[in-house]
């Protein structure tokens, strides 16, 4: 069922977000089936690459991380990717009045999770330092995925989709930098 829910989501995304809107799916079902075990690869991945790869650095396609802040760097990637998904469904759901939603946070972490699945699959190329640029061509699926969401499960208006995707983005990334500074001036990086 899980990797059926993949497959569609990466190729016939419109129908499954039908799917998805009328099923009901619990917050731990979210995170024992999908975040937590997508959350996963990257960090693994990550960890992986950084071992074999850091022997001889290379700029072009290597790591440059202490040995000993492997494992802290590929935890760092697990709770962020973690926290990312909990805070975009909170941006989402903050945002969603003002395009015509309800404020359903189950809903809008639907969208968060489903949509974020091509970033964290193409975490698994992080083994290899120079196919990160694979996760850019994620990205792009994912943003279109969080388009189709967006209108199919939190019912925004079509022509609303982007602008709202757009500010969740924003925000996301604003909050995100500055939780990572936070973090760092308080020593935990």
């Amino acid at each position: 069922m899980i990797a059926r829910r993949i497959y569609l989501l990466l190729f016939h995304p419109r129908a499954e977000w039908d799917e998805i809107a009328r099923e009901t799916i619990g917050i731990d079902t979210l995170i024992r089936s999908y975040i937590l075990p997508l959350s996963l690869i990257a960090p693994t991945a990550t960890v992986i690459g950084m071992k074999n790869f850091d022997a001889s650095w290379d700029p072009a396609a290597g790591y440059q991380v202490p040995p000993d802040a492997i494992f802290a760097s590929g935890a760092a990637t697990l709770f962020g990717s973690i926290g990312s998904i909990f805070l975009l469904a909170m941006i989402f759901r903050l945002i969603a009045p003002m395009y015509g939603s309800s404020r359903d946070f189950v809903a809008a972490l639907k969208v968060a999770t489903f949509g974020a699945i091509p970033v964290l699959l193409a975490g698994a190329l992080l083994v290899i330092p120079a196919l990160v640029i694979v996760s850019v061509v994620a990205l792009c699926h994912t943003l279109y995925l969080y388009w189709l969401g967006v209108h199919h499960v939190l019912r925004v208006e079509p022509g609303a989709q982007a602008e709202f995707i757009g500010i969740s983005i924003t925000l996301l990334g604003g909050t995100s930098t500055l939780a990572g500074a936070l973090a760092s001036s308080i020593g935990l990086f």
